[in-house]
């Protein structure tokens, strides 16, 4: 009977998510032409940019109504294809169909789009819902996670055999790469269930949150930028006893962070006490060097870290809702001129170009002499990501979705669109066609940032999978501020995690899987749940105490050997 009440409240969820899913507004009919499928010269949009064929053609006839290699139209009668994808909170588009790639979609491939689109936040509880109810999309866009791949494989298509005939575009950019691609994608069954995607590296992309301090409050106050820990204490107290913000009103927040938004945790302090594995709420919990997986969060250095935050917090230096609050109320405290220092992918998450320019990167700090800082990111960090593009077994047509991904990979252009939109807005090309380059608007507003221009002009991190040679350049010297996330990077890469300290790419088995899910569940939010405690009401020698003991009754010891035995290949 419970399993009869659980089914059909996961129907009834179901129902609503795919009620989006209407043809009205929500199916790319348009026929307004986007930039990057424009022939060039007379040139074939099945070309690339140098004039030569992108991928080679795949011969062949029609497979179940597809065509196969780059003919166009993809199908051979009107196919419609529903694919679920979560909205990034900063989009203001009213539906994917606005975006560039989509817009004359149905003219150029003979498909019709509808988009199932997930509130920003909500994919966690509604992914695992379609799972579960068994009335799926025919595509999962960058939602399916590794363990969901795993253990839902029957309700998936593999790919493997499809690959040479209906996707060559991106297979060429596959064996291209410098790395066994094939490793990365394939699954424990030997089955590959998604398409890779993002970019191979990118410089930007080698750290997460870095941590940056207003530079306009330091001269307020007459301090410089901190570079010890006793010079960032002397700091916070006087943006909170002055007046730095200049409105006469006690409303300063000297450190302000966000455990609901994902690069500003108060977890990316760790590193000052050299511990953690430098991103990341998983990450924080243990530390890797020379592939040697070891804890931190029972150590005497995690302990330093917790009293000096409980110090900070007693005293009114750091915000006392950043356990709680959202990214709206966090970056709302931000865009007021509340907020000394946060950690941010950039000032211009936030705010405009005009005022980005009162924000400087803090080194990263070490707590004590002869500590070794962590920062947030990784040396040469791979960001390649796989199951970008998942294809459901439910899906009536897979060979046509697997091509219209094909189609998007079709060229760099096509996949820069799919990322951040038309050419000309925040990418273009060098006029001597040797590459392209990243362009950060000089006219952004706090009501509509670079970051909402790329959310919504594009996909941003869920494109197909970018080589090197077709990634764009930040060059400063054209667009200035689209270099400044490269400039920030630079200030803390030297205490990246080495390569060394960095986990592998591969599948693991679904009950490695298990495992390692039943013993982290409690274990991380008992975790959580005593550095927020600790770090708000502070702890004794007995809570701590009690505190370890209960980390050894909840396995951590098994889950730490569980990453070392990940990184080991015995998963």
């Amino acid at each position: 009977m419970k399993r009869t009440l659980a089914l059909l409240l996961c129907l009834a969820l179901l129902a609503s998510v795919f009620a989006a899913c209407g043809g009205d507004g929500n199916s790319s009919t348009s026929s307004t032409s986007s930039a990057s499928s424009q022939a060039k010269d007379g040139e074939s949009s099945e070309t690339g940019t140098d004039g030569e064929d992108s991928a080679p053609e795949a011969g062949g006839e029609a497979v179940n109504g597809t065509n196969p290699g780059n003919e166009l139209p993809i199908v051979t009668e009107p196919v419609t294809l529903t694919i679920a994808k979560e909205r990034h909170m900063l989009d203001t588009t009213k539906n994917y169909n606005e975006k560039a790639s989509f817009k004359n979609i149905t003219e150029e491939t003979g498909l019709t789009l509808e988009f199932v689109e997930l509130a920003a936040g909500t994919a966690a509880e509604k992914v695992p819902l379609m799972l579960a109810g068994g009335d799926m999309p025919d595509v999962f866009w960058g939602l399916l996670s590794d363990a969901q791949i795993l253990q839902n494989t029957s309700q998936l298509t593999p790919l493997e055999d499809m690959l040479e005939t209906f996707a060559p575009n991106s297979l060429k950019t596959y064996e291209e790469l410098g790395t066994d691609w094939r490793t990365i994608a394939t699954a424990p069954d030997d089955h590959i269930y998604g398409m890779l995607g993002r970019y191979e590296s990118l410089y930007e992309n080698t750290g997460d949150g870095i941590q940056i301090i207003n530079k306009k409050w330091l001269d307020a106050v007459k301090k410089d930028v901190p570079t010890t820990l006793d010079e960032y204490y002397e700091v916070l107290k006087a943006f909170k006893e002055q007046d730095p913000n200049g409105n006469g009103e006690a409303d300063e927040i000297p450190y302000c962070f966000s455990e609901d938004m994902w690069c500003a945790s108060i977890t990316n302090d760790m590193g000052i006490w050299g511990i953690g594995n430098g991103y990341g709420d998983t990450n924080s919990n243990f530390h890797i060097r020379e592939g040697k997986v070891s804890p931190t969060v029972n150590t005497p250095e995690y302990r330093e870290y917790l009293e000096f935050y409980h110090k900070l917090y007693s005293e009114g230096l750091i915000d006392a809702e950043g356990f709680s609050q959202n990214t709206e109320v966090f970056s709302n405290k931000i865009k007021n001129n509340q907020v000394g220092t946060y950690y941010s992918w950039t000032a211009l998450e936030y705010l405009s170009s005009e005022q980005e320019k009162d924000w400087v990167v803090l080194p990263t700090l070490a707590a004590k002499e002869g500590v070794q800082p962590v920062a947030n990111g990784e040396v040469d960090r791979s960001t390649i990501q796989k199951n970008k593009w998942v294809i459901s077994s439910q899906c009536e047509h897979p060979e046509a979705a697997l091509r219209l991904w094909d189609y998007l990979a079709r060229d760099a252009e096509s996949k820069l669109t799919v990322a951040l939109g038309e050419k000309g807005k925040l990418w273009d090309e060098y006029e001597d066609g040797s590459g392209y380059y990243f362009v950060v608007p000089e006219d952004t507003t706090p009501e509509f940032t670079f970051e909402h221009q790329k959310y919504t002009y594009g996909t941003v991190n869920d494109p197909p999978l970018m080589t090197k040679a077709e990634t764009p350049k930040n060059d400063g010297e054209i667009s200035p501020a689209a270099a400044l996330r490269d400039q920030m990077v630079a200030q803390v890469d030297k205490d990246y995690v080495p390569k060394d300290g960095q986990l592998p790419q591969s599948y693991v088995s679904p009950e490695a899987i298990d495992d390692r899910t039943f013993i982290e569940t409690d274990l991380k939010a008992y975790i959580k749940q005593f550095r927020s405690q600790a770090i708000m009401d502070g702890f004794t020698d007995a809570d701590w105490d009690a505190y370890v003991k209960r980390l050894d009754d909840l396995q951590y010891s098994a889950w730490l050997q569980w990453y070392q035995d990940f990184i080991d290949g015995n998963l």
